[in-house]
């Protein structure tokens, strides 16, 4: 995610978002401390100010990225809603940053099923400062699967508890994420951005998905475990 311009000014606050898949308990063979260490050779000098994280719940993967990537991004928050041993564990939302950020406050969702209740599903909201502009910050990991009733409940505690309650005329709110909504379902995204309130930002660079079957052969591996 590219916001441009925030203050008018030449620089763009730059945020990637990533679900990097490292997955509590049942991805014990998808070789993931490798790919923590591939993934922080791709970041450790990117020009992103801010990386938000979704199913970072390997504490093993966290430490190998966090030691890597500590030097360009020494500000790092999270996982928040931390784990409940032995079955529960945290969001898996981990945010690291070359800017400090303020935790403004956090929710956890008040329903879930399926694999999603083993993780304390959530969202985040930080504030900081970018070029003399204040601006929010929020993170989340919707309900996977096909339970669209679930997700359009959670948008709304996002609005009603985190997006409402700390609202500024004159902060912008940056949403991001991994909504488990597709682009192309026009019915449920655009009720998504109605009940958040939002509107869609430009999504830059060359590969702007992370789990597609195309190009993530993780992706591919589950596809063709569902069919």
């Amino acid at each position: 995610m590219n916001i441009e311009n925030i203050n008018d000014k030449t620089k763009s606050l730059k945020i990637l978002s990533w679900n990097i898949y490292m997955l509590p308990y049942i991805s014990l063979f998808n070789r993931n401390a490798d790919r923590a260490t591939v993934i922080a050779d791709k970041l450790e000098h990117s020009d992103y100010e801010i990386i938000v994280f979704q199913e970072a719940f390997s504490s093993k993967c966290r430490n190998i990225l966090a030691k890597r990537l500590v030097k360009e991004y020494p500000f790092q928050y999270g996982p928040a809603n931390k784990p409940l041993f032995p079955f529960r564990t945290s969001s898996g939302l981990w945010v690291v940053s070359k800017i400090p950020l303020k935790q403004l406050d956090r929710i956890k969702f008040t329903i879930s099923k399926g694999f999603d209740i083993i993780a304390r599903k959530g969202a985040v909201l930080f504030q900081g400062e970018f070029q003399g502009t204040t601006f929010q910050l929020l993170t989340t990991h919707l309900q996977s699967d096909n339970s669209q009733k679930i997700r359009e409940k959670q948008c709304f505690e996002i609005k009603e508890h985190l997006l409402n309650q700390y609202y500024n005329p004159n902060i912008p709110q940056l949403i991001c994420g991994d909504f488990n909504i597709e682009m192309d379902d026009q019915l449920n995204y655009q009720h998504m951005l109605h009940t958040l309130g939002a509107n869609n930002g430009e999504i830059s660079g060359d590969v702007k998905f992370t789990y597609d079957e195309m190009d993530n052969n993780l992706a591919r591996t589950a596809m063709g475990k569902r069919v």
